[in-house]
């Protein structure tokens, strides 16, 4: 009867936790029972005494316990092992180390930009649609304070690396270190992630400059308040692709600072990056040269007016011969509850080619695939102002220097109307430059060079933008973005101002666009 009723319990559910006095009270009366009739049976044993019976007790409890404890453990091992959901199932073994979570997101957009008075011989302007992205990975950590992070972007017909990386930050340490293919710390939009920002595409800095994730390695420090943030690191010329180019690099840190005041979060951040271009390839805004007479070295800087549905650039500098730059950055902003402000600018002086300098061992002009040879280093600005409210009292998600995702108060899942927010935003790009308006360029019939003198190359574009955005649950995203555009010179001055008396770096015009985008990310 005893070895019946821990059989049974041994099969019974995780969450039965059965007495051990039970059990003794029922083999005690069992015994109790059985003690007439043994003793009504000349040749039966005699009946257990108290102290034989209190040994089978203690036995008995003894295993009881025991299978408790197994119990205990097993449910222990299935809380370790049992998926939570973040966006996406994520399996975790706190006490091992382990993690795995896959991951990715999508952004699908379609958007309507004017034509100015229908002057531009293109398809591209008008309605159009497009995945901007399509991503997929998986994210997670391994014991010895190692992490990783992998994502391939599949949209429009090509595929490409995001992050793919691996980590290492050891707990309750102030030092971190980042191996792979990543950003290269160029401001704060640049670094966060465009599932968090405020309109379709980062301030047009990011565009014009060329920043995006290169291959290389950083290291990380903060202080144990996490308030202030160091980064750096040193970085190929080339993300993840086939290239064998091995004397570009690129050096770059960030340091942010973001103290609780006033009332909520301060944001305080500066950055520089020291660009050294290929020599064997092309630089910033450049594709590998084909049918080059010799190798190279060229820049080439330019925006799209605040979307990617359009490949038309009404600000472009043309490519030019350059060795390097160097960029300085500034950040400034803040939340404070639905309310937050932010601005960044950013200065870029770029090293070109001079009389007198050599290529590959070829003297002046060097045969740079008949690229501009500017009289000058040019230099170029860029900066924006953003303002946004959540209208349903959300706050703006921030953490460790960089946006993050915005929790939803009322979500329509709970029968809420989900996070409304409204933002602004000012964007000014300059990329006027009288050394590349006034340069040369070569002619390789003959070997000579040329003055080649062109106002139309660089200009001026203002963006005016609003958006609207809802988030009806935490992994869910609509964004309307209005945006007028406004050109001052650049390479389409001439042919949408055909009339016009003045200098083609002064001829002024204005694009309207409007973009939709959904979004879902896990």
């Amino acid at each position: 009867m005893l070895r019946t009723a821990v059989g049974t319990y041994r099969q019974g559910p995780a969450n039965v936790n059965a007495s051990p006095l039970l059990l003794v009270l029922l083999g005690t009366g069992a015994l109790t029972f059985a003690g007439p009739a043994l003793a009504s049976d000349p040749g039966a044993p005699d009946p257990p005494t108290t102290d034989e019976l209190a040994a089978k007790a203690d036995l008995l409890q003894a295993q009881v316990e025991a299978l408790q404890a197994q119990l205990n453990e097993l449910k222990a091992q299935m809380a370790r092992v049992t998926p939570s959901w973040k966006g996406a199932p994520q399996v975790a073994d706190a006490d091992a180390g382990w993690s795995f979570k896959p991951r990715g997101y999508v952004q699908f957009e379609t958007a309507y930009v004017e034509n100015p008075d229908d002057a531009i011989e293109t398809r591209t302007l008008g309605f159009n649609a497009r995945a901007r992205r399509v991503r997929l990975g998986a994210e997670g950590t391994i014991p010895g304070g190692f992490g990783y992070k992998v994502e391939v972007d599949f949209a429009n017909s090509a595929v490409s690396f995001a992050d793919a990386i691996l980590t290492y930050a050891q707990e309750n340490s102030p030092f971190s270190a980042i191996i792979g293919n990543h950003q290269t710390w160029q401001g704060l939009e640049q670094v966060s992630s465009s599932r968090f920002l405020s309109f379709l595409e980062r301030a047009q800095m990011n565009d014009a400059f060329t920043h995006a994730r290169r291959l290389g390695i950083s290291l990380g420090a903060h202080d144990k308040a996490n308030v202030l943030r160091l980064n750096a690191g040193i970085f190929t010329a080339h993300s993840i692709d086939a290239s064998f180019d091995n004397d570009g690099w690129i050096a770059a840190g960030r340091a942010t600072f973001s103290p609780h005041a006033l009332g909520g979060t301060l944001h305080l951040g500066a950055n520089y990056e020291h660009r050294r271009y290929q020599s064997n390839n092309s630089g910033p805004g450049q594709s590998p040269a084909i049918n080059a007479p010799s190798v190279n070295q060229s820049a080439r800087f330019r925006a799209r007016p605040f979307l990617q549905t359009t490949d038309v650039r009404f600000v472009d500098t043309t490519t030019f011969a350059a060795k390097s730059d160097d960029i300085i950055g500034a950040e400034l902003g803040g939340v404070f509850g639905p309310f937050h402000a932010v601005g960044e600018a950013q200065w870029i002086r770029v090293k070109a080619y001079r009389a007198g300098d050599t290529l590959a061992g070829l003297d002046f002009p060097p045969p740079v695939n008949a690229s501009l040879v500017p009289s000058g280093d040019p230099s170029f600005f860029s900066w924006y102002a953003e303002a946004g409210y959540f209208l349903t009292g959300e706050t703006r998600g921030y953490r460790n220097g960089l946006w993050d995702r915005t929790k939803v108060l009322h979500p329509l899942s709970k029968g809420g109307s989900g996070a409304v927010q409204l933002n602004a935003r000012y964007d000014y790009l300059d990329l006027n430059s009288r050394a590349i308006q006034q340069g040369f360029r070569n002619d390789f019939s003959n070997g000579n060079s040329f003055v080649s003198n062109d106002l139309s190359r660089g200009g001026i574009q203002t963006g005016y933008l609003a958006s609207l955005i809802w988030i009806p649950e935490d992994y869910v995203r609509f964004l309307v973005q209005l945006a007028r555009t406004k050109v001052q010179g650049g390479p389409f001055a001439a042919t949408v101002r055909p009339a016009s008396t003045e200098p083609l770096d002064q001829r002024s015009y204005g694009v309207n666009s409007v973009a939709m985008r959904a979004q879902v990310d896990f």
